[in-house]
């Protein structure tokens, strides 16, 4: 039998590492960039809710490509190197110039509208090329059905982290820089500002600290076709596979879920929580728990009780618990806001709720990651890990962005005011929103847990699977 690839700690580390750019643009664009445009400056909701859905589509077209390019790429860099090198200058420089628009595009609705839909366009577009290749290094990397649980747990870890740092620094530092907190613009351009830093530097390291793996990756063979239709054909070929349809369906459900809840969030938080911005900074704070908490669980639970299972019961709990605190409070059943109480529950709800997401992703990138060899397998050898990853981000844009799309549209059904400050919008259109969003979000995630019960890949599948592959050790 094929001796299971393990990786070190030193490539855990490393591979973790590039998603920490995806976290920090994942926080500007699913937290702060929808109440940007529309309550700092000025933009009608529903069309900066359009905007923002309109680039994540065509952004789920550029995962296809990347992932099938570089799958297909050869250099003396490898596959993945030569996209992740060449991406990182660009990201940089189109985040400053997202979050800090030239007076001209301020001038009209119009104006104001194609410069969020172009530079959320580029943005994205740009930020896949590193994270496609970046991610689909992680099947050869880890071909231990435990240990690569653990190796997606480093990436789900920094990328969470780096998102969390942001949103903290945002609601804790940068807000606070302006007169009018977090309904001012100078919060705002400071997160492009340090957030390109961030983002620039973390890139840099995990490419160059996965370089060295690049003489043991696989090289691709000549294929015999190229162009629109052969990609064409060989994503058709993956819904051949019924482990890749459920993954890729339950993300679909997962992308329009997550693309509404953050997107409303920092409503949520500032007009029906009524919290200020130091106090919402306190809130992702507590993720530095939450997440290591997930980060420790994951890979314990998918051995225990193997990855489906693990990820179908904890799934069923977080949301089943979402409900809770926001049902007390409309019942009055929720301590008062003035009682010292109502902070501490609020952070302990979101850690409760936030660890369990955490896992469920965690187990769901191993879950995914092992599609690579059950698909390997039907292929005689060929890999697609990129084509594979891409599939998945594709299916959690393409309807993330109806998400972000759909809160614009329940801000516009319940007639949310604009510029209206936290504690002055009638509490009726506040309390409306709230039951209106509760019930699509929630139905939107069981639709992505029902879907994962025709998942078939466990323990037995991925050695047999393994038998087929050979990939040296890393």
């Amino acid at each position: 039998m094929t001796q299971a690839v393990v990786s070190s700690f030193s490539t855990k580390l490393f591979y973790g590492s590039g998603a920490t750019a995806f976290g920090i643009k994942d926080t500007g664009f699913n937290y702060f960039l929808l109440i940007y445009y529309n309550q700092v400056l000025g933009l009608d909701p529903f069309l900066a809710g359009l905007a923002l859905a309109t680039a994540v589509a065509i952004d789920a077209l550029s995962d296809i490509a990347a992932g099938y390019i570089s799958d297909n790429w050869r250099s003396r860099w490898g596959r993945r190197h030569p996209f992740m090198y060449a991406a990182m200058v660009p990201v940089s420089i189109a985040f400053v110039l997202l979050w800090n628009p030239p007076a001209e595009a301020l001038a009209t609705q119009a104006r104001l509208f194609a410069y969020l839909l172009f530079m959320a366009i580029l943005v994205r577009s740009c930020i896949t090329f590193f994270e496609v290749p970046n991610a689909s290094q992680g099947p050869e990397l880890s071909t231990d059905y435990d240990d690569r649980t653990h190796l997606m747990g480093f990436r789900y870890l920094f990328g969470w982290m780096g998102g969390l740092t942001m949103a903290v620094l945002a609601y804790m530092v940068l807000f606070d820089l302006d007169p009018d907190s977090q309904m001012g613009p100078v919060g705002y351009e400071l997160f492009g500002l340090v957030g390109s830093g961030g983002m620039f530097v973390m890139m840099l390291v995990s490419s160059t600290g996965t370089h060295r793996h690049i003489p043991h990756f696989h090289v691709p063979g000549n294929r015999a076709h190229s162009g629109v239709r052969h990609v064409l054909a060989e994503i058709r070929g993956l819904f051949h596979n019924p482990s890749f349809v459920a993954v890729f369906v339950s993300a679909l459900f997962f992308g329009a879920a997550a693309g509404l809840a953050q997107a409303l969030s920092i409503y949520v938080a500032s007009f029906f929580w009524l919290l200020e911005s130091t106090q919402i900074g306190l809130i992702p704070l507590l993720g530095v728990i939450a997440v290591p908490v997930a980060f420790t669980l994951a890979p314990r639970l998918a051995a225990r009780w193997g990855k489906k299972q693990a990820t179908m019961r904890v799934f069923l709990f977080a949301i089943a618990f979402l409900p809770v605190a926001y049902l007390a409070q409309i019942a009055g059943l929720f301590p008062d806001r003035s009682s010292g109480l109502y902070l501490p529950l609020l952070m302990a709800n979101f850690a409760i709720e936030t660890a369990a997401i955490i896992t469920v992703q965690i187990v769901f990138a191993s879950m995914n990651a092992d599609v690579v060899e059950d698909r390997s397998a039907q292929k005689g050898g060929q890999r697609d890990e990129g084509l594979i990853f891409a599939s998945r981000n594709f299916a959690k844009k393409a309807v993330s962005g109806t998400g972000v799309m759909l809160a614009g549209a329940l801000l516009w059904i319940v007639e949310f005011p604009d510029g209206v400050p936290p504690g002055e919008v009638e509490p009726t259109v506040v309390t409306g929103l709230v039951l209106v969003y509760l019930p699509v979000l929630m139905t939107l995630y069981l639709a992505s847990w029902f879907f994962l019960r025709f998942y078939r890949i466990d323990r037995e599948t991925h050695e047999s699977n393994l038998r087929s592959t050979s990939l040296p050790n890393i």
